[in-house]
């Protein structure tokens, strides 16, 4: 629970030890008497050239450091640090800017430096704890605020770090003692934050007494400040943990109506109208965002889901578009960007948009999935190919990448390849049953049932309602004529779960027709092709059943179809073949 409003980083900024309208002049400090200047020691301090040469550098220092860049800063204050290890200054300046390029190790030495170098120094043990605090290194960071109260007793920061500290350590009795204390003192001019402390402390605890008291405490917060953002951001919060989505949203609106707007409570209101279903509202609430708000990206791409949603897909384009060409980096947007136009029907911009989609998003498997299945759609097997090659070489780290470039092989009909790819993703994700059917099918496309089998098999025990898996064990087992009770109560248990699956029909009607039920087998492969009407296996084996009951036209007709259907030469020869010794008999 460490203080939200003010980081480490932000007390750099704070400290603003030599900032701005601080830089060396004549009348600074840092051409006076020896005994202040804090750059250079005293046996050289009357060297101009040495002492320019530092003020030069401190100054280089802090303009690189306005700029952003904290590595020629760094390099600056240590040039400046090299004529006086003594300087408190120059050790938190360097320890803020180590801090700025992640390097903790160095921005902790450099403030342990600077109090070492001057102990008296309140803001110096302060940046200290910060930095402790950010390293979990509590102990340490509760000691740098006592040696502030030691220092300075009235002042009103130290506690706040330190009850929080003690708030982390889920050691709620000290935590709670050091904000009473804060209410407890008649100079302290923030009470409402050690209202909001005593709420968070509360709302950490388990127990109904402990939630009573946190909201009391949020709302005594509120009741000092009512503009102040955290307090209303944690009752919303609370309101919203408590399943008090309506209480939430009321408090949040009544908010927004007494204290100038609010980007956080704002989006908690837009949050709860999109769990509500009532996408228009939330749309009006970002759009207030986004209006109030010079960094509106996220918002921007809120808004755009939204509409993606409300399927108003040109609208949502037109603003996916923006935020890619403001921020071309903003690789979400992207994707939405690229799944809008192949939504839409765009397959080349959804393409090139997928293309664009960097290895190192969150979002790059599945637009390598996506722009592979659109090329495969267009015909363009060798296109598809080679871009999820690259993806796979790049960051083949999601199982869809291993399904789709197996399948594009397979469709190359090179089944050993393919089984290779999947046995690779499988030794990554042993359990995923997208895999273990994939690689199931290939084994049967190798000749290998037996295998095929047992993988089916192995889908089904981690996932018991895989009807894909059942429907093709099913109809396997049928075609073998072996097991077919079993091969019947797959099937049955398939069709439960999708009970207008074509195909799912098609298998049940194929076990009874194994069986010899054609009667029921009719029936069911009736129902089969009324749902699939375009699927040449499912017309000839109705047809097989109508022959075998004797419906000769019935039949005829129905080998007819699905030998039209077909695009495979040797079915077409074999459905002829079946009308042939139907027209015999």
């Amino acid at each position: 629970m460490r203080p939200s409003f003010k980081t480490p980083a932000s007390i750099a900024v704070l400290l603003a030890l030599t900032a701005c309208g601080s830089l060396p002049t004549k009348e600074s400090p840092l051409t006076k008497s020896p005994e202040h200047n804090i750059f250079l020691p005293a046996s050289v301090a009357d060297s101009v050239s040495v002492r320019t040469d530092a003020d030069y550098n401190f100054i280089l220092g802090e303009v690189y450091s306005r700029e952003g860049n904290a590595a020629r800063a760094i390099e600056s204050f240590e040039k400046v640090l090299t004529a006086d290890q003594t300087s408190s200054t120059i050790h938190m300046r360097l320890s803020a800017e180590y801090l700025k390029t992640d390097k903790m190790p160095k921005a902790i030495f450099h403030a342990e430096q600077a109090v070492a170098t001057d102990p008296k120094n309140i803001e110096a043990h302060l940046f200290l704890g910060g930095l402790y605090s950010a390293e979990k290194l509590y102990d340490k960071a509760i000691a740098q605020y006592n040696v502030v109260l030691r220092l300075q007793p009235t002042n009103d920061e130290a506690p706040v770090y330190i009850g929080s500290l003690y708030a982390d350590k889920k050691d709620f009795k000290k935590a709670e003692h050091y904000f009473q204390s804060l209410l407890k003192n008649p100079n302290y001019d923030s009470p409402h934050v050690a209202h909001y402390y005593l709420g968070l402390i509360r709302l950490d605890q388990k127990g109904s007494v402990h939630q009573v008291a946190a909201e009391k405490a949020f709302k005594k917060s509120l009741q000092i400040k009512p503009d102040f953002e955290d307090a209303a951001v944690s009752l919303a919060n609370f309101y919203l943990q408590n399943n008090e989505r309506a209480k939430a949203l009321s408090f949040c609106l009544e908010f927004q109506k007494q204290s100038r707007f609010n980007h956080s409570v704002a989006d908690i209101i837009a949050q709860i109208y999109i769990e509500n279903g009532e996408s228009d509202k939330a749309y009006e609430q970002l759009e207030l965002i986004a209006g109030n708000s010079e960094g509106s990206g996220d918002t921007q791409l809120k808004m755009a889901l939204l509409l993606i949603e409300q399927k108003r897909f040109h609208q949502a384009a037109a603003k996916l578009k923006d935020i890619v060409t403001k921020s071309p980096n903003a690789d979400t947007a992207r994707y939405y960007l690229a799944a809008v136009y192949e939504e839409t029907g765009e397959a080349e911009n959804a393409i090139r948009e997928y293309m664009q989609v960097p290895s190192s998003s969150a979002h790059f498997s599945e637009a390598i999935v996506h722009a592979a299945h659109l090329l495969k759609g267009q015909g363009k097997l060798n296109q598809a190919l080679d871009i999820t090659a690259k993806g796979f070489k790049a960051k083949a780290d999601k199982p869809q990448v291993y399904t789709m470039y197996a399948s594009l092989l397979d469709a190359k009909s090179d089944y050993l390849g393919a089984a290779r790819v999947l046995e690779e993703g499988l030794t990554k994700f042993s359990h995923n049953v997208g895999l273990l059917f994939q690689h199931a099918l290939m084994q049967d496309r190798l000749g290998k049932k037996d295998v095929m089998i047992a993988q089916m098999k192995k889908v089904l025990e981690i996932e018991p309602n895989h009807v894909q898996s059942m429907s093709y064990l099913a109809f396997t087992l049928a075609e073998l004529n072996q097991h077919l009770p079993e091969a019947e109560r797959l099937a049955r248990r398939a069709l439960e779960l999708e009970p207008t699956d074509g195909y799912v029909l098609d298998t049940l009607g194929w076990v009874l027709f194994k069986q010899k039920k054609f009667s029921e087998s009719i029936q069911i492969l009736e129902k089969a092709y009324g749902y699939q009407s375009s699927a040449s296996i499912i017309a000839e084996h109705l047809a097989d059943a109508y022959s075998m009951q004797a419906m000769n036209k019935e039949a005829k007709a129905m080998y007819d179809k699905a030998a039209v259907l077909t695009t495979d030469m040797t079915r077409t020869r074999e459905i002829k073949s079946k009308i042939l010794k139907l027209s015999a008999n």
